[in-house]
């Protein structure tokens, strides 16, 4: 499809747009003379970096753009609650509160995620959902798609595609309690650092400080709820948390006040939610891909005056707020964070996949390597034929228990496969889910010899739950494989070495080697960079 230029911009009617706690009438609006409500965005762009107002009745400074005469009308803060808590939190999160720690962790998970987004435009349901947005959409072309470089999409429909990329073949990190943090949030930061006009770039610091605010509230949301520290069984939970984390990371990003950042919050929350039925399916990297595209939309639409619900994540009876997405529900406010804030990625690391998976196979394709190598001990080779019964001890969780899966979704979801196909071949990755992999006569073979067990301590929770795998032999004798902490997890955290070698296997597949090692020193040196643009203009 051929790329049109940009549209003449032309003035509209003015409008309103609150930044802080002040509401400014008359500043000017701006769409394509292809009509296209995106062409909006760089006006708007300008007005949300203007974060130091001039007395009332004056045009804020930095925005020569204002019509003349814009009247400034002062709005309340919002009460003291829970919802208003995050909103503070969100606006007075400051760079100097990032420890070493935190930075360092959350470039990890930065690297990670953007090469699992590159290796995941290669699939199928990246370029379904890329087809949608270039042919269905007309908009403005200003944000990067994953392993495209020469494709640009408008903001909101970049940050959903890539999204979907980076949650296509759920090779992205998970955290505890139980969601995937970064997809939802860094598509929606590199999109919205692009939208902004050049002189009102946020600087990478900006960028590193607002992807942490979007992970923070993402993690304090999944505390609220005991069962939420469990692998879900109702909705998953980046397209729940993850379309909040996103419009606080945004909001952030463009300074919004502590009132449009409440609001952001409520609105996101009317945008969240996705059931677990769709899990094992094409349908469910739109999860991440909507949660982040979502997330940014709420953002955009606080700042241009929309208000919310101010009590959204308060427990309020009788009427649910975000309380509707979980059975037990208890909210805590969030201090303002001070100089000694401890942001909970300090505490709680992340788990980094080693191969596109669900998070649970680690721990049985681990325990199925360990036996594999008893077993060839034992025998002098691998032999299947020698193999009466394979027996998986393994949590119980119905979405992730599939004995005979048909496609590749399905395949990243169950115990059985990837516990065969790391007994069959030695190891799993990005082949052991392609069609010719999955429907090998070999491996039903083994399949069909599987029995699961479901022991009572082994329980459906990422930070307690173990795999075993034991191969009952047709001599009566028993080997036996047990991971109660993979490579990768929090516990026991993937090397820098490992972490690069991923990203540069990942990348590969769609980028050239100059380009992945500028990737990895801008990433590495986020901190110092004047225009953290220049990290998605470089995907």
């Amino acid at each position: 499809m051929s790329q049109r230029s940009p549209p003449q911009e032309v003035p509209r009617e003015c409008g309103v747009l609150y930044i802080g706690h002040t509401e400014i009438r008359g500043y000017p609006r701006w769409e394509g003379s292809h009509g296209d409500d995106e062409f909006q965005l760089p006006a708007l762009a300008g007005l949300l970096k203007a974060t130091h107002l001039a007395p009332a009745g004056a045009a804020p400074r930095g925005c020569p753009s204002l019509c003349p005469g814009a009247a400034v009308v002062a709005r309340s803060a919002p009460e003291d609650t829970v919802t208003s808590s995050f909103a503070s939190f969100i606006h007075a999160a400051r760079p100097e509160q990032l420890s070493q720690t935190v930075r360092q962790r959350s470039k990890r998970m930065i690297l990670d995620s953007i090469g699992v987004g590159l290796v995941g435009s290669t699939t199928r349901v990246f370029d379904i959902a890329l087809r949608y947005c270039r042919e269905l959409y007309s908009s403005v072309a200003v944000s990067s798609v994953y392993g495209k470089p020469g494709v640009k999409l408008s903001p909101t429909l970049a940050a959903f595609t890539n999204g979907v990329a980076t949650h296509s073949m759920d090779f992205d990190d998970t955290w505890h309690p139980a969601t995937h943090p970064s997809g939802a949030v860094l598509p929606a930061l590199l999109a919205a650092s692009q939208m902004l006009p050049p002189n009102t770039k946020p600087t990478g610091l900006d960028f590193l400080l607002a992807f942490n605010v979007g992970l923070e509230v993402q993690g304090r949301l999944m505390h609220f709820s005991t069962e939420a520290h469990d692998i879900p069984k109702r909705f998953h939970p980046p397209s729940v948390v993850g379309t909040l984390g996103s419009a606080a990371a945004t909001a952030k990003l463009l300074s919004l006040s502590s009132a449009q950042c409440c609001h952001a919050l409520g609105i996101a929350a009317s945008l969240a939610g996705a059931p677990m039925a769709n899990a094992a399916t094409q349908a469910k990297p739109l999860h991440v891909g909507n949660a982040t595209r979502l997330g940014l939309e709420a953002a955009l639409l606080a700042a241009r005056g929309m208000e919310a619900n101010p009590l959204i994540l308060d427990d309020i009876p009788g009427c649910s707020g975000f309380s509707a997405f979980y059975s037990v529900y208890q909210p805590k406010p969030l201090s303002t964070p001070g100089q000694q804030h401890q942001f909970l990625l300090e505490k709680q690391d992340i788990a980094f996949k080693r191969f596109p998976a669900h998070l649970g196979m680690h721990w049985v394709v681990d325990a199925a390597l360990s036996v594999r190598n008893l077993f060839i001990n034992y025998a002098g080779s691998f032999s299947p034929s020698l193999i009466r019964t394979i027996m998986l001890k393994i949590p119980v969780s119905k979405y992730i228990n599939r004995p005979f899966p048909s496609s590749e979704h399905q395949a990243r979801h169950s115990f059985q496969f990837n516990a065969c196909a790391a007994l069959l071949d030695g190891e799993v990755g990005l082949g052991s889910f392609s069609e010719s992999s999955i429907h090998r006569q070999e491996l039903r073979e083994l399949l069909d010899k599987v029995v699961v067990e479901h022991p009572e301590d082994n329980v459906a929770n990422f930070d307690k739950m173990y795999g075993e795998v034991a191969l009952l032999l047709h001599s009566g004798d028993v080997l036996t494989g047990k991971c109660d902490t993979f490579y990768g997890h929090w516990r026991k955290p993937l090397s820098k070495e490992s972490l690069l070698k991923k990203f540069r296997s990942n990348a590969s597949h769609v980028l050239p080697e100059e380009k992945i090692e500028a990737i990895i020193t801008l990433v590495d040196n986020l901190e110092t960079l004047s225009d953290s643009s220049q990290l998605a203009c470089s995907l």
